[in-house]
């Protein structure tokens, strides 16, 4: 989906991981580097409060995924999709299909936006948890896999407030580390001090740049 119209091109570069990997961070470091960032996650978000949305996925898990105004309760319906419960992967796979498409739809147009941009920047992330499940990879240029040990991502969650269980839930419905990072092109080490990060983004935008 990249373009060669102009002299430098644009290289769209997708993040994948496991689950606090450190995925944000490695994107908040390409963006202060000149990079734009298609947040995922966000644009989910978003797509939440759509009056629409709210309503098809109150139609198909119920109006406990709702707050006191009405709105999708993130944690409510989080618990819902992620937790123990038989029912638990038929919801995640409700919310997914309402959901997905549109996070989708959005991306492609956030990426289309940026490449027909007149002041096109160097390299697009995109910064999707799912990104390999949900077949995203054709849009991207490189596949940048953040590499980080199990303790360290079980901490970050811990400090989400995440349990083990949560966590242990999330990870079971993605793809395998060892598959993610056989799908990847590059690896970057996901404990990486600012400097450390910085310099190895930077090497690597010089690389994208100079083949």
């Amino acid at each position: 989906m990249t373009s060669d119209d102009s002299p430098q091109k644009t290289f769209v570069v997708g993040l994948v991981g496991g689950i606090a990997s450190g995925k944000s961070r490695v994107a908040a470091m390409f963006a202060s580097l000149g990079a734009a960032v298609i947040d995922a996650d966000r644009l989910g978000h978003d797509i939440l409060q759509w009056p629409t949305i709210v309503r098809q996925l109150t139609q198909r898990l119920g109006p406990s995924i709702l707050n006191d105004d009405g709105q999708i309760d993130r944690r409510q319906l989080s618990k819902l999709v992620f937790g123990s419960e038989p029912d638990s992967a038929q919801r995640l796979k409700q919310l997914e299909e309402v959901l997905h498409p549109q996070i989708y739809a959005e991306a492609v147009r956030e990426l289309k936006r940026l490449l027909a941009s007149e002041r096109r920047p160097s390299a697009i992330v995109i910064d999707a948890p799912l990104l390999l499940e949900a077949q995203w990879a054709p849009m991207c240029d490189l596949i940048l896999f953040i590499d980080t040990p199990e303790e360290v991502r079980r901490g970050r969650a811990a400090q989400r407030g995440w349990s083990t269980e949560h966590f242990e839930s999330r990870e079971q419905k993605q793809w395998s580390l060892d598959a993610k990072r056989r799908a990847a092109t590059h690896i970057i080490d996901g404990t990486a001090d600012e400097t450390s990060l910085r310099s190895t983004i930077t090497r690597l935008l010089r690389e994208m740049h100079s083949a």
